[in-house]
């Protein structure tokens, strides 16, 4: 009677092995089988490599239009549209043999404000160089001072020591209907149209970065529209040149069977 019992007891607890064993071999080959499909799908969808990857050709792009669009004495609108023009048809080709379809277009050229992404909603505190050691030139041309604050909220451009402390400082703002700058203490009516912050020797700035390694800094930097150009060497011994004449919106269409994204990117350039 022992003996019988103990033998069901085997059954019964080998039968329940197998049976466990079948269930889990079962789960695993659904997830096998379900990642399998998940990676099928992918390889025809559109990754966030394909859109950065997209993004970066369309800023190198539209800098390459503006420089050979400049190359003469004057802008060229038309080599700046028909190099366009032709990447577009190229990368359209492109990813026309992955079954996915691109479009590409160009907004006019427009002036653009000195936040990091030359927006009026990009970010408007933000370092334009690190590690200088000398500045050569550094000027600014503003188109546009409509959105220019007043004492309270000025736009400011800073040098900062290793240490992040300021060891210059320029604010401009408007009062009434005229726009001043403050450096060191010292207040300056201006002509906005072209400024020379090193040039001008009220404003110090030889004699406040001298021998020092320090960034440059925007505060502000979307209450102006305009051009700025700076270069200099880096503590490194490398030359450096910062310029911003313009911005365009690119938008771009792109579009699988299984997904459609839009999306516009500002380029500034050069």
């Amino acid at each position: 009677m022992d003996k019988s019992n103990d033998s069901g007891q085997m059954l019964l607890l080998a039968a329940f092995t197998i049976g466990f064993m079948v269930v889990v071999s079962t789960v695993m080959l659904n997830n096998i089988i379900y990642a399998s499909n998940i990676a099928s799908e992918s390889n025809n969808d559109i990754s966030y490599f394909e859109v950065s990857n997209i993004a970066r050709m369309t800023d190198e792009a539209t800098k390459a239009a503006y420089y050979n669009a400049t190359t003469g004495t004057s802008f060229n609108h038309t080599v700046f549209s028909r190099y366009l023009e032709n990447y577009s048809r190229e990368v359209t080709i492109l990813y026309a043999y992955q079954g996915v379809s691109f479009s590409f277009t160009n907004s006019t050229l427009q002036d653009a404000y000195f936040t990091k992404n030359g927006l009026s909603s990009g970010q408007e505190n933000w370092t334009i160089i690190d590690n200088v050691n000398n500045t050569d030139n550094f000027t600014m041309e503003l188109t546009d001072t409509s959105n220019l604050g007043d004492i309270s909220e000025p736009f400011e451009v800073h040098a900062l020591n290793q240490s992040g402390s300021s060891i210059w400082c320029m604010k401009m703002y408007e009062e009434g209907s005229n726009i001043k700058v403050n450096v060191s203490n010292q207040t300056y009516e201006i002509d906005p149209f072209f400024i020379d912050l090193k040039g001008n020797e009220s404003y110090q700035f030889d004699n406040s970065t001298a021998e020092k390694t320090y960034s440059l800094k925007y505060l502000n930097s979307s209450n102006v529209i305009g051009l700025y150009s700076l270069s200099g060497e880096l503590a490194t011994g490398e030359s450096f040149r910062c310029e911003r004449y313009k911005m365009i919106n690119a938008t771009v269409a792109i579009s699988s069977s299984k997904n459609k994204i839009n999306v516009t990117l500002p380029v500034t350039v050069p």
